[in-house]
């Protein structure tokens, strides 16, 4: 092949694809690739890390809250004594009108308090919603630090009675004394009287009296002791003492006792016993049966 015709051809071959303008072109496609890839990559990144923070952040508020929690709660059965005392007059609110409610009277006295008898609004008498106040609206009355009003379901006793106005000749004032317990014997005041929270047990009296006037206990304490006292579970104990075991139940229960193969057993509260190998001393209203094995 003539040299003339080779060299026409290198010389076509470089003026295609290997120009000096085209090695210094510049890859802006390939830059803009990159630059893209990197900045989805980013958002990624911060949209996820956004996404974990904020998933932390809500299960860090429920427990705060489940922990917050406070009695009664939906399972919660409380009482209490309320009543009023008008002048030296004592009566109870009338029997409500709602029975749904989560808190209640049935007229005697006793405020029973079960959130979960509301029902989906349970929540509405949790905690410090289970306050007085909730309650003495429900019931139509009205209180503030120095008025009560009463319904006219109270009969002659409704009306408006304020600080400062008279029981007879007497100027009278307007209180809220409170019981922790039907145990106690004196009573505390001066509760901001709307917000006053309810305590398992509590006895309430709402008094309209003359100043320095003795405050009673409400009609309905005796009532309320008993409530309390039937959620008191019955104590058993149970010991195991060499291969032998005594249980004893509280309360004018039964005691019985099992050591190295002799068996004692006990029916009826003892004053004294005593008891010896293949012997019975017993003292009071109590029997004891030892046998030997």
């Amino acid at each position: 092949m003539p040299r003339n015709s080779i060299s026409r051809r290198v010389a076509r071959a470089a003026s295609i694809g290997g120009s000096r303008s085209y090695r210094q072109r510049t890859p802006l496609g390939w830059y803009s690739i990159v630059l893209v890839v990197c900045v989805v990559g980013l958002g990624l990144i911060v949209f996820s890390r956004h996404e974990r923070e904020v998933a932390s952040a809500g299960t860090s508020t429920t427990t705060t809250t489940t922990q917050a929690d406070t009695p009664p709660i939906a399972g919660t059965h409380w009482q209490v004594a309320l009543s009023l005392d008008i002048c030296g007059t004592v009566v109870n609110l009338p029997s409500s009108k709602d029975k749904t409610s989560g808190i209640i009277t049935t007229g005697n006295g006793v405020v029973d308090i079960q959130p979960s008898r509301a029902g989906k609004n349970a929540k509405q008498f949790e905690g410090a919603n289970a306050n007085l106040g909730k309650f003495l609206t429900q019931e139509d009355v009205s209180l503030s630090s120095t008025t009560l009003k009463l319904p006219r379901s109270l009969g002659k006793l409704a009306g408006t009675y304020t600080t400062g106005k008279k029981c007879g000749t007497k100027v009278a004032t307007l209180e809220l004394s409170i019981w922790p317990s039907s145990a106690s014997p004196s009573p505390y005041t001066g509760l901001p009287y709307t917000s006053a929270t309810y305590g398992n047990g509590e006895l309430f009296m709402l008094g309209f009296l003359p100043k320095a006037a003795s405050v009673p206990k409400p009609p309905a304490a005796h009532l309320v002791a008993a409530f309390v006292k039937s959620q008191i579970p019955k104590s058993t104990t149970t010991t195991t003492i060499k291969g032998g075991t005594t249980t004893t139940t509280i309360k004018g229960g039964t005691t019985t006792t099992t050591i190295k193969g002799a068996t004692t057993t006990t029916i009826k509260p003892a004053n004294s016993t005593t008891t010896t190998s293949g012997s019975t001393t017993t003292t009071g209203a109590s029997s004891t049966t030892t046998s030997t094995g």
